[in-house]
C-alpha cells in the first residue's frame, strides 16, 4: 500500500497475527476518515453472505478509543458464512481469536452466547463445543459448559493460562485442543467450588 494508513493498517493487522489470507477470506477493511478514522473493520457476514455486523478496532498506538462498534444490535451468528454446523465448534470472544483459530469458530463479541445464536447450537447437530474464553471469564464459560451439557453436547472447556487464542496462536492452540479432555458433571461443580 503507498498512503501511511494502509500501511499502519497492515502493520498493526501483521502484530496481530493476521496473514494476507485471512485479509482476504475476512474481508478485512479500514477507515482513513470520517467516524471510525484509523480503525481496522471486520465485517460478519450471515449464511447468506449478508453483512450482519462489524467491529471496528483502533491501530493507533495510544488511540483516544480502542474499538467502536455500530448502535446495531449484536443478537446475530458472528462469521455464520463460515461455520460448518455438523463439525465441531469453538467460542472464542473476539474475531482476531477466531482468526487465530482458522476453522469453525465463532466469536461472541464479547463474553456472553446471544439467544440467536444460543438458539442455533442447542438446535444444531454440533456434538462437541470447545469453550475458548479468557480466564476473566470463567464463571460465564461454566454457564455455557453447563447449559450446553444439559442439552447433551460434549463440551470442552479449554484453559489457556490468561493468554487468548490470538495470542497463542493456531498451533498452540491447535495443541490445546487436541489435548482436551470432555468436562464431565464433577468437573464441572468441581470448577464451580473451586471459583
Amino acid at each position: 500500500p503507498t498512503n501511511l494508513t494502509a500501511r499502519q493498517a497492515l502493520s498493526y493487522l501483521k502484530r496481530r497475527g493476521v496473514t494476507m489470507d485471512d485479509i482476504i477470506k475476512y474481508d478485512i477493511g479500514y477507515c482513513r476518515y470520517g467516524e471510525y478514522s484509523d480503525m481496522i473493520i471486520i465485517p460478519s457476514y450471515d449464511l447468506n453472505g449478508q453483512l450482519n455486523y462489524f467491529t471496528a478496532r483502533s491501530f493507533q498506538k495510544n488511540p483516544y478509543r480502542k474499538y467502536k462498534n455500530p448502535s446495531v444490535s449484536r443478537d446475530i451468528i458472528p462469521f455464520e458464512m463460515f461455520i460448518n454446523w455438523n463439525s465441531p465448534l469453538i467460542l472464542c470472544e473476539g474475531p482476531f481469536d477466531a482468526m487465530a483459530i482458522k476453522r469453525n469458530a465463532i466469536p461472541l463479541l464479547g463474553k456472553n452466547i446471544q439467544t440467536n445464536l444460543m438458539k442455533k447450537i442447542i438446535l444444531s447437530k454440533v456434538e462437541k463445543i470447545y469453550i475458548a474464553l479468557d480466564s476473566d471469564a470463567i464463571k460465564s464459560s461454566l454457564t455455557f459448559c453447563e447449559k450446553f451439557m444439559n442439552e447433551g453436547k460434549e463440551v470442552h472447556l479449554l484453559e489457556m493460562d490468561d493468554k487468548d487464542p490470538s495470542e497463542l496462536g493456531f498451533s498452540r492452540f491447535t495443541e490445546l485442543i487436541q489435548k482436551s479432555t470432555p468436562l464431565n458433571l464433577s468437573g464441572l461443580l468441581g470448577k464451580k467450588l473451586s471459583l
